[in-house]
């Protein structure tokens, strides 16, 4: 995986070029400056194309006219219309930080925000690494996992367990995931993760075309502070039943990448 920085600037000169309106999973609000009056935007622009040329990712010069270069020109075309985005949010203090893969044919690029405003895009090899990288930033433990477990139930029975986790009535809600399958190892680590996380956060495979969502799989992650992780998806949809699953950063990147290649025909 290759990264490069990003300004702001550059990646709001990109999209107007490409006149791309907004970003999957960033808007585009990111991109602009605030206060945004018709003297700050261009200026604004103007920084962008100086960032980008000095970087040699913009290419040639205004009288003769300038192109981007073929990295760049990939990647804005991922970003700006991408056929699948990994749709990654975790829990970062009293905010969210958010990171977006964008795949269009073989190219994946992946977009993350730093604290001082930096955007970081990032090229994954194949769509296993892309999906290990979603997976790795919401939290999901990077150990192997010791055994399988999973279960089923519906929405409706597993938001009852975690609101009975939540008020302490930890002995039904052993007691329920027993009676659903678990052993009483697993439902005290399942429970320690909804109920108390040291890290979360929900990976979103998003199917998209002309640069919108047209269908969406979800998998929330939590990870308890014995580094075990917990998803929960719907196999199907919300109405069917939701599996509450042991995972891993290797085992939800496999889940991830196996669906998609399935449902798009291709290699993970």
């Amino acid at each position: 995986m290759a990264s490069i920085d990003l300004h702001p600037t550059e990646l709001a000169y990109a999209f107007a070029y490409s006149k791309t309106e907004e970003v999957i999973g960033w808007g585009r609000e990111p991109f602009l400056p605030t206060g945004r009056d018709t003297a700050s935007g261009a200026a604004w622009y103007a920084e962008g194309e100086e960032r980008l040329r000095a970087a040699e990712r913009l290419l040639g010069n205004p009288d003769t006219g300038l192109r981007f270069s073929d990295a760049m020109t990939a990647a804005i075309l991922a970003l700006a219309n991408p056929g699948v985005v990994l749709l990654a949010q975790r829990k970062a203090g009293e905010g969210v930080k958010t990171l977006t893969i964008h795949a269009a044919g073989d190219t994946l690029v992946g977009l993350t925000r730093r604290s001082d405003g930096i955007f970081e895009l990032s090229r994954y090899t194949d769509l296993t690494a892309a999906a290990g990288a979603g997976a790795g930033f919401v939290g999901a433990t990077i150990a192997p996992l010791d055994r399988e477990a999973r279960v089923e139930a519906n929405h409706q029975v597993l938001s009852k367990l975690r609101q009975l986790a939540k008020l302490g009535q930890t002995e039904k809600v052993l007691a329920a995931i027993a009676q659903l399958g678990a052993s009483d190892t697993d439902a005290k680590s399942a429970i320690l993760a909804l109920t108390r996380p040291s890290v979360a956060g929900v990976l979103s495979v998003l199917y998209c075309a002309s640069n919108r969502v047209e269908d969406a799989e979800t998998f929330s992650v939590a990870t308890n502070a014995h580094e075990h992780s917990w998803i929960v998806f719907p196999p199907a949809d919300l109405a069917g039943p939701m599996v509450l699953e042991r995972s891993s950063v290797a085992a939800l990147a496999a889940r991830v990448a196996v669906g998609v290649a399935a449902r798009l025909g291709v290699s993970a």
